[in-house]
């Protein structure tokens, strides 16, 4: 396997192994406090695994119970967004699509309404002055209600994390490139970069090794995906700890003339994924990744500003420290437990993840 090949000891890479240690201690105290029943978790620095591991139950209900393993299925649920944002920027460096465009150059139909003159920009960087949901299954066509919803602030001046923005952006993808989100994200970052169990629709064989959220098993956790049919430029990505992996190798700048995985962007185009795009005080973003400064940014108290990550309504997070060149993976099934907690705890456990990990480096 590719990641047992990259696993090196995490003095290598600079860390303490010790105080690595209080990572999975903490993540497990998340199961006795009922945050969640399942995690998995991994980091990386300099493109190499200093640390992974998973525990807890997946499918607590099943007979007999099934075990939390690496390879454990979990619904990313808005790490979802990071896959629409990457393909948005491959048409960007292929000159297919610009940011600065309004959305009315791919989805004519939006002409006549307030969202015509929203640039793709605006959406990627939830500034297009959409609000932040609505559900987009009432009429029976999710892009004709987003069309006819108002919007409630003038397009660049306001800062509201939207998830029909980047439903917008699936459907402007599908329309420029002619193919479904699913396929399209399989043909340019899964089988490319061999993230083999990642998907939008989670096969019959693997519903074994999925984690159980409080939907059926194999049922998106997310309402508006779910009405969409299970795919959405917004939520609907299923995938796991070692799959996550591949993709932030794919991401980060490649090592040697022949790179182990094929990258996704440009050198350019991964600089500009990098930036913040929104001028103060708007919350920091990049074209799809919260980014310093943001209140959604749970980088805690030592990563570095440069920081930019993604959070997942069922309990998941993809955090990248370029500074560092640490990349930090945590997946869970916190909506397991959705009618006896409020999300809070997973929200400080992500912070206190990160504060672990980065405290752990005595090398820079």
């Amino acid at each position: 396997m590719l990641l047992e090949r990259l696993v090196r000891s995490p003095e290598l890479l600079g860390f303490d192994p010790e105080r690595l240690k209080a990572v999975e201690k903490m993540l497990h105290r998340g199961i006795e406090e009922q945050l969640y029943t399942a995690y998995a978790y991994l980091v990386m620095r300099h493109g190499k695994v200093a640390i992974m591991g998973a525990g807890g139950l997946a499918q607590p209900d099943a007979t007999p119970p099934v075990a939390a393993q690496l390879d454990t299925i979990f619904d990313a649920a808005s790490l979802t967004k990071t896959i629409t944002a990457t393909l948005l920027l491959q048409c960007v460096e292929a000159g297919q699509l610009h940011l600065e465009q309004p959305l009315r150059w791919t989805l004519p139909e939006s002409k006549e309404t307030p969202l015509g003159e929203v640039t793709l920009k605006q959406l990627a960087t939830h500034t297009s002055g959409l609000p932040s949901w609505r559900d987009v299954n009432e009429t029976g066509n999710a892009l004709e209600h987003i069309l006819a919803t108002p919007l409630e602030a003038e397009p660049g001046t306001r800062y509201a994390y939207s998830d029909l923005g980047y439903i917008l952006l699936g459907f402007v993808l599908e329309r420029e490139l002619g193919e479904t989100l699913p396929n399209l994200a399989k043909k340019r970052i899964f089988d490319p970069l061999g993230m083999e169990r990642s998907g939008y629709f989670p096969c019959e064989h693997l519903k074994s090794h999925l984690a159980a959220t409080s939907a059926p098993l194999g049922q998106v956790h997310d309402p508006n995906a779910r009405g969409m049919g299970g795919a959405a430029g917004h939520a609907g990505l299923y995938t796991t700890v070692s799959d996550l992996a591949r993709y932030l190798l794919g991401l980060r700048p490649p090592e040697g003339e022949i790179p182990l995985l094929p990258p996704l962007l440009s050198p350019l185009t991964r600089r500009l994924m990098e930036t913040n795009q929104n001028p103060s005080p708007l919350n920091g973003h990049t074209i799809g990744w919260f980014a310093y400064p943001s209140g959604y940014l749970p980088k805690g108290d030592l990563l570095s500003e440069k920081t930019y990550a993604h959070t997942g309504f069922t309990g998941t997070l993809l955090m990248v420290d370029p500074l560092l060149d640490l990349g930090l993976i945590l997946l869970t099934n916190r909506v397991y437990y959705e009618k006896q907690n409020d999300g809070s705890g997973v929200l400080r456990l992500r912070r206190l993840f990160a504060n672990a990990v980065a405290g752990a480096l005595q090398r820079l």
